[in-house]
């Protein structure tokens, strides 16, 4: 549930290639510098990609910029190799809509109890859910855009895993 609530998402992708060649091809895309995304092994086995987007220009010390972040994991399978993806959004993007929400459903039951009208505590609820939705293209965008370099299909939720 918290998950989905800050827009967080666990997906298992299979490959037909085997761990070493997929971890070649990734390395190769992780190389290209005309995509939209970023990315870099952090061990043998896992990787982390961001999106090139940034929702702030400026350099601020140990602050994530980029709009989304992609967190994958190679496992082996069977006959196949499986890629374990977390997909979420700036943590910004991910807190704040919660935060509007809140503050917009204090303002309504403020302004409620003083018969005045709510209109400003509606406009904040709906910023919120603007942001929410905009966390969630952002963290699709990022998906489809990796995904779309690799041959990767979905797999069911229960499939045997074990780490390479």
């Amino acid at each position: 549930m918290i998950d989905k609530i800050l827009n967080t998402k666990n997906i298992n992708y299979s490959s037909n290639l085997n761990g070493d060649n997929l971890r070649q091809k990734i390395e190769d895309i992780f190389k290209q510098s005309n995509l939209s995304f970023v990315g870099k092994f952090t061990s043998q086995n896992e990787f982390e990609t961001y999106d090139k987007w940034t929702y702030i220009k400026w350099y601020v010390p140990n602050f994530k910029r980029s709009t989304a972040y992609l967190y994958g994991k190679i496992i082996k399978s069977g006959k196949n190799t499986l890629i374990n993806l977390k997909i979420k959004p700036n943590p910004v993007l991910a807190i704040f809509p919660i935060l509007t929400v809140l503050i917009g459903l204090i303002f309504i039951i403020i302004t409620e109890l003083n018969n005045e009208t709510s209109i400003f505590g509606i406009i904040v609820i709906a910023v919120g859910i603007l942001f929410y939705l905009f966390g969630m293209f952002l963290t699709s965008r990022l998906r489809h855009n990796f995904k779309k370099y690799l041959d990767l299909q979905n797999v069911k939720k229960n499939a045997p895993q074990h780490s390479i």
